[in-house]
């Protein structure tokens, strides 16, 4: 390879990167920085582009599940320096769940980077072309759908959250694996024998399948890289096409541990399956929540278009759980709630006990509803109500009920807090106890 061919190369590296950063002057950037060729080539460039060197630092997670990964880590280190580049370094402790240990490394890699990119920072990582194409054969194996086979976005919010101002940038995903070779020769990075492991699935791939289609197919990885393209484009119509639709569907709602929208069942029920599919991925995304494989979820849904009124199938699933309720499906998250407070404010769940005084007077207490099972709340001497009674006159949901917060003298239940706050047989001093939801309240 002679010198131009290299020259070539930089040069089409380098503009990939400038035209991913275009839209997005003055803003930090970060690179992943593994110390493998892709994220050494992508730091070396970015490094040498003199408008990007000053706001960029590198970000090296050591999983410590090498032998060498402390050798790893100090190659990275002496790079940087070598670079003049700002290098923060996390170790992990890797915990499988038992979806397989790169799993658990690229969550506990993703935790460390929503920790240290800063709000509007940009996270370039170096997955290329030929990652891209690994990425669509394993999602056709696996029989992902359109929005699977689309491969990596090259650009996207570093995290759920609907506030969320980082994104991550992939700017050399059509660009080959041996088009980085090619422009690298001139440096050093770390061979991990593992990527040689084809007990792996990616690994098989990369050594043994595309080999094979490329003596048949020699264009094989632009074919791929063009393919991905293609259906990501194919996605984002079709989803453009369906959005009012979807919208139409959603319920907004304002409890706290509960996604910002429930999903009408009975706009689910007037759809063919496909479309509920559509539905129900469209519903967990502006809930920031992931849609689950496999066959457990449309279970889950036959059981809610069908149960009686009184049922509330629910499934739990990544953390989260979904249930019907009243007519609607929802998601909320378990919480954890103090068996009691003494001062304001305080949180609950996802909600914020206000009051114009931090202190509650003497004898006073604010428990949650579990603590408090069998006991009525007494309005006027002669009347009084259940909390069954109030949670059902304000449509509580039930995953709430157990942690919704109450004041209480002398064992006695003074006020639901934001419900039921006009008892003032014993407490005029703390009428003015409210609970706001917080705005994230997901």
């Amino acid at each position: 390879m002679n010198s131009s061919s290299v020259d070539q190369c930089l040069a089409r590296l380098d503009r990939d990167i400038e035209q991913s950063l275009a839209d997005h002057p003055d803003r930090k950037l970060y690179v992943g920085l593994s110390g493998g060729l892709d994220s050494v080539l992508l730091l070396s460039r970015l490094a040498a582009l003199e408008t990007h060197r000053t706001r960029l630092t590198a970000l090296h997670v050591n999983h410590n599940l090498h032998p060498d990964a402390a050798q790893w880590q100090a190659f990275v280190v002496q790079l940087c320096a070598d670079l003049n580049v700002e290098l923060i370094v996390e170790t992990v402790a890797v915990v499988e769940d038992g979806r397989g240990v790169e799993s658990a490394a690229r969550d506990a890699r993703y935790q460390v980077f929503e920790q240290k990119v800063e709000s509007g920072g940009l996270l370039l990582l170096a997955h290329h072309g030929s990652d891209q194409g690994e990425t669509l054969l394993l999602r056709l194996f696996r029989g992902s759908g359109l929005r699977g086979l689309r491969g990596m976005p090259a650009s996207r919010p570093l995290t759920r959250h609907p506030d969320e101002t980082r994104l991550i940038i992939r700017p050399w995903l059509s660009i080959t694996r041996a088009h980085l070779a090619v422009a690298a020769r001139s440096l050093k990075w770390i061979e991990d024998d593992s990527n040689n492991d084809q007990t792996l699935d990616r690994n098989w791939l990369r050594h043994s399948l595309i080999p094979l289609l490329q003596a048949r197919y020699p264009a094989i990885e632009q074919t791929l890289i063009q393919t991905s393209q293609n259906l990501s484009e194919d996605y984002e119509l079709l989803q453009s096409l369906l959005q009012p639709e979807l919208n139409k569907a959603l319920i907004p709602t304002s409890w706290p541990a509960t996604g910002r929208f429930a999903l009408s069942l009975d706009a689910l029920a007037t759809q063919p399956k496909r479309m509920q599919f559509h539905m129900l991925r469209h519903w967990l995304d502006v809930n920031q929540h992931p849609m689950p494989q496999g066959q457990r979820i449309w279970h889950w849904l036959d059981q809610c278009l069908t149960a009686g009124a009184d049922r509330q199938p629910n499934m739990a699933f990544d953390g989260a759980v979904l249930q019907r309720h009243q007519g609607a499906l929802y998601v909320w998250y378990e919480q954890t709630t103090p068996d009691s407070v003494h001062c304001l404010p305080d949180n609950w769940g996802r909600g914020r006990l206000t009051a114009d005084q931090r202190a509650l007077p003497n004898g006073y207490q604010l428990i949650p509803a579990k603590l408090a099972a069998g006991r009525r709340v007494q309005r006027k001497p002669n009347h009084s109500l259940s909390l069954k009674n109030i949670w059902q006159a304000n449509n509580v949901p039930p995953w709430l009920r157990e942690h919704w917060p109450l004041l209480v003298f002398d064992e006695e239940i003074v006020a639901v807090i934001g419900l039921v706050n006009e008892c003032s047989l014993l407490c005029d001093e703390v009428d003015n106890l409210s609970l706001e939801w917080l705005s994230d309240a997901t």
